[in-house]
């Protein structure tokens, strides 16, 4: 058969064009592994930020590292407040549980200060070897959910860190969510008073006391945001309510005395 024949050169344009594919499909694979990978790890240096992990990563420590050796994930039941294996949690995603009826609660209006309609049945968190939870928060910002984790001590009430990993606030008012200097003051702060009543709150921008008798439970606000200080303070008051984490806190501090 000739070198020149027209089945010789499709056949050589069809070899190719299978070759290509598959090179394509390899480079897919490949992407799609290391976009799933940077999202992981974004996930990680969060966590281990909102647990008080921060300086170790400014120091040049290994975010895989630091996690694998420091932190545990766990699921919990909102509900009962207590552990569950009812799911996987390797494989567990909350926000995807929580858009679906069959894996979500609704959240009566009286009780909904973060503004979501329904949360997710179970919790996805993560114990450091401190004996700190470190928690997942959601609500609504100004223009958009915002998502964050808050690390509470062993104590079931002291803030060891918080962050926000997910937000649209705007650039120079509310996304100063993000300046670190603002995240530092939730640093030491109690959520709930020794009668265990909930007592964590975001003031106004300039009424916030040092000095003043609740200022333990008192974080300043963001000048020139009021509505992102507003929309943070009812994210902290829905969640450590007893329709989100104040059961869990609670059997978890009973436990440790």
């Amino acid at each position: 058969m000739s070198n020149d024949s027209i089945f010789k050169t499709f056949l050589v344009a069809f070899l190719l064009c299978v070759v290509c594919s598959v090179l394509v499909c390899l480079a897919a694979i490949v992407r799609i592994d290391k976009e799933a990978y940077n999202k992981q790890l974004e996930i990680r240096k969060t966590v281990l930020a909102a647990g008080g992990y921060q300086q170790l990563i400014d120091d040049g420590g290994n975010i895989d590292e630091l996690f694998t050796a420091n932190v545990e994930l766990k699921l919990v039941d909102l509900a009962t407040g207590e552990y569950t294996t009812a799911v996987d949690v390797a494989t567990y995603d909350q926000k995807e549980a929580a858009s679906k009826p069959e894996s979500s609660v609704k959240i009566p209006a009286d009780l909904d200060l973060a503004s979501i309609g329904s949360r997710a049945k179970y919790a996805a968190i993560y114990v450091d070897k401190k004996g700190a939870t470190i928690l997942p928060i959601r609500g609504a910002g100004m223009w958009g959910p915002m998502y964050g984790y808050i690390a509470i001590a062993a104590d079931g009430t002291t803030v060891n860190g918080f962050t926000f990993y997910q937000h649209a606030e705007t650039p120079g008012l509310g996304a100063e969510v993000d300046n670190p200097n603002w995240k530092k003051q939730w640093t030491g702060k109690q959520v709930f008073k020794s009668s265990g009543a909930l007592a964590l709150k975001v003031v106004k921008k300039g009424k916030y006391k040092a000095d003043a008798a609740d200022a333990v439970n008192t974080v300043d606000g963001i000048a020139g945001s009021t509505v992102t200080g507003d929309k943070v303070h009812g994210i902290i008051r829905y969640w450590f309510g007893e329709h989100g984490f104040a059961p869990f806190l609670a059997k978890l501090k009973a436990e440790r005395g």
